[in-house]
This record gives structure tokens, C-alpha cells and sequence, in this order.
């Protein structure tokens, strides 16, 4: 009989030695088999399996597309909201799928860390294939990751060959710079509120609320108009963000769990309670047919018919239609469709709103760790390199300076 097999009544079982502990033997053993061959073939893929701390798969033989896609689902996706967003894990399935498998994947990973070379060939094809350098650098970067993951706290390789890899100057998109950079001048908001004016447009309060207080899109329409609003303190709470899952909107921590409390000017209360009174108007105009919005237990987002009884918090999200119909940001991309084609702002995009905000503070000298807060930004070099450019103003305020010195 061949080793660690044995027949019991009409199948055969296979077991096999594990270590010690506290001094004893341990044993791992599993039946049902219905030939020799066949238990024979699982013990060994089970031993296997033991051998590599539970892995299926030996480090020495695995691919570099079956790491990234263990990587992804055991790293990147177990953790969302513990440190890696949901829009991170479909960014980085994206990538995965459509440029680093198909370049790299037929490799096995033990020689794969030897090939920065072959790393470096594919940062400069994507750079001939006209990919732009936030692009190439995102895809390395996602690269290098799994690599790091690879050597600490895996140990299947010793070095990382994204390391040595240089991305390089690139040609600057001159009309991409000058559309994430955009600041919507005053004269140019007042008329998109022409467009969108209060009281009549579902879309006024996603525009009026981030350039008065500067907040992302997804926390902007998951500011909770009862909860999140204190017109006693003039303060505006950001508690959560709205994010889309599998066609489900979920309410989650803001992103770098920026939690803040903003102080918001006349112009936005004013906006705030005027949108509280017209709902409870609307409430009554549309009686049992009022759609009401809940979280569930599982932080996902539902309506309801308001003569329907529901079990779970009401919640009361800052935008919604005249019926209570649910607004998000995927909704606001009709109202960035007509600014652009019938206002004939192209530049202009949901996050040009916060540019703004921010931008504006930073002209008027406010300060940059104050400016930071307000936003959420995780650190002051962000505030500093992103949000505070060099307008006309501030152009004309360094010579005026330099000047009076003189």
C-alpha cells in the first residue's frame, strides 16, 4: 500500500505528519476518496499546500498574472475601507487586466524581479502609445506595489524591479493642464446659477455647496441636511462620501477619512434652509408617492414610498428631486454635459468647483494650514501643490511685493 493512504469500507483517506506542537504530533488527514489514485494525488496536493503556509500555489513556479491577481483580491480588495478605497480596487483591476497582464503576466515571478529592463521597455511603449504620464506613472506604481507585497511580508522574491525604472520627461498636454487646473471665475458661476437657479434646479445646491466650502463631489451629496448641518454653530459636518458598488450607492468614510467640520458662510445657509423648508413642502405636495432615502445595515443606500413602513435610519441626503427621487454624482455629469455644451465652458468639471474654493482663499491670504483643513487634504504639500496656483492675483501680488522693496 503506497504511503500515508488507507482504505476505510469502500473509500480511501490520505494523511500526513504536521508539526509539533507543544511537543505533540499532529496529523491532518482527509477521506472519501474512491480510488488509491485518487487520495494519493490529493495528499500530495495537499502537502503541497501545508508547505507553502496554506497557499495553493508554489512561490518558485507562480506566474506574475497569477500574483497580481492573488495580490489584488487578497491585499487590495480585503481591504476596502481598511486602507484601500473601492474606486482603488477597480482602478487597479483595470490596469491589471489591460496592461500589466498582458506585458508581463507569461513570466514566472522568481525571474521576473531580475527584469527591469523589461519593466523600463514597457514604460517607454506606453509612452510611444501615447499614454499620459499620470497614466504610466498610476500603472507603475500599482506595479511596484504588488512587487513590495511580493518581498515583505510574502518573501517569494528579494527585489523589486519596478525600483530602477524611470518614467522620464513627457510632452505636457497643454489643454489637459489647463482643464484640471480650471478656476470658474465669478462672473462665469454666477451664470452657470443662471442655468441652475435655486428653487427650480435639482442641481443648484452641488454647485453652490462646493464652491462655498470646498468639498469633493461624493461628499457633497452625502452631506445629510438634518444631521450634518448646525446653523447654530454655521458649520457644515463631513461624516461620509457616496460610493458606487456593483450598481449600489453605499455611504462610506470620506476618502483619507478626512472627517471635518467646515464653518459655511451666509450664502450657504441661507441655500440650506431654504432647501430644508422647500422639502417639507414637497413631502406634503407629494404624500404617500415621496420617495424617503434609508441606510441599511450594510451602509447601502435605498428608497421608499413614505407610506411605506421601513425599519431602517432615514437619512436625508443634500440632493434629491422635487418626488424625493435620489441625486448623486453620477447625476451631476447632466449638469457638467450642459455647462459645457450650452454654456460653452468646456473646461469646467466637478472638481473645478473645489479648485475654486480653495484657490480663491489661498489669494486672499488665508492660511494654508486653514485652507488644508477646510478641503480634507491629508497633508499640506497637496494643499500647496494642487489647490493654490498661480492666478493673475497672486502673480501680480509677488512683483508688488518685490517692488515696495526696492
Amino acid at each position: 500500500m503506497a504511503e500515508g493512504v488507507r482504505k476505510r469500507g469502500k473509500t480511501w483517506s490520505y494523511y500526513f505528519d504536521t508539526a509539533k506542537i507543544n511537543g505533540e504530533r499532529n496529523k491532518i488527514e482527509k477521506g472519501g476518496f474512491r480510488t488509491q489514485k485518487e487520495a494519493i494525488a490529493a495528499r500530495a496536493a495537499a502537502i503541497a499546500e501545508y508547505n507553502n503556509t496554506g497557499r495553493t500555489f508554489s512561490a518558485s513556479e507562480i506566474s506574475v498574472a497569477d500574483y497580481l491577481d492573488y495580490w489584488l483580491e487578497t491585499v487590495i480588495k480585503k481591504n476596502i475601507d481598511h486602507g484601500y478605497s473601492y474606486n482603488t480596487y477597480t482602478d487597479y483591476e483595470s490596469k491589471i487586466r489591460i496592461h500589466l497582464k498582458p506585458a508581463f503576466g507569461i513570466y514566472k515571478l522568481s525571474s521576473f524581479q531580475y527584469a527591469p529592463d523589461k519593466v523600463q521597455e514597457w514604460v517607454d511603449n506606453m509612452k510611444l502609445n501615447g499614454y499620459s504620464k499620470s497614466m504610466v506613472k498610476n500603472t507603475l506604481t500599482c506595479l511596484s506595489g504588488a512587487m513590495n507585497y511580493a518581498i515583505l511580508p510574502l518573501k517569494y522574491i528579494q527585489a523589486n524591479p519596478c525600483v530602477p525604472v524611470k518614467v522620464g520627461k513627457m510632452p505636457v498636454d497643454r489643454h489637459a493642464k489647463e482643464y484640471s487646473e480650471y478656476v470658474c471665475p465669478k462672473e462665469e458661476f454666477e451664470r452657470i446659477l443662471e442655468r441652475f437657479p435655486e428653487g427650480k434646479s435639482n442641481f443648484y445646491l452641488s454647485l453652490i455647496t462646493p464652491y462655498c466650502i470646498g468639498t469633493r463631489i461624493s461628499e457633497t451629496f452625502a452631506i445629510d441636511l438634518y444631521d450634518d448641518v448646525d446653523f447654530e454653530n454655521h458649520t457644515v459636518t463631513i461624516n461620509n462620501q457616496f460610493l458606487k458598488m456593483n450598481r449600489t450607492w453605499f455611504l462610506k468614510p470620506p476618502k483619507y477619512d478626512s472627517y471635518r467640520t467646515i464653518k459655511m458662510g451666509v450664502t450657504l445657509e441661507k441655500a440650506l434652509k431654504q432647501a430644508i423648508k422647500q422639502r417639507k413642502i414637497n413631502q406634503i405636495k407629494y404624500g404617500p408617492d415621496y420617495l424617503k432615502t434609508y441606510l441599511m445595515s450594510d451602509s447601502s443606500i435605498v428608497q421608499m414610498r413614505s407610506e411605506i413602513p421601513f425599519p431602517y435610519k432615514e437619512i436625508h441626503p443634500l440632493c434629491v428631486k422635487e418626488n424625493g427621487e435620489l441625486l448623486t454624482p453620477e447625476s451631476f455629469k447632466y449638469c457638467s454635459r450642459v455647462i459645457h455644451h450650452e454654456l460653452g465652458n468646456p473646461l469646467f468639471h466637478s472638481h473645478c468647483l473645489r479648485h475654486t474654493h480653495g484657490t480663491i482663499l489661498a489669494e486672499n491670504g488665508v492660511n494654508p494650514k486653514t485652507v488644508m483643513e477646510r478641503l480634507g487634504h491629508k497633508d499640506i504639500s497637496t494643499t500647496l501643490q494642487t489647490y493654490t496656483f498661480n492666478t493673475d492675483i497672486m502673480q501680480t501680488d509677488a512683483v508688488t511685493v518685490f517692488e515696495n522693496t526696492l
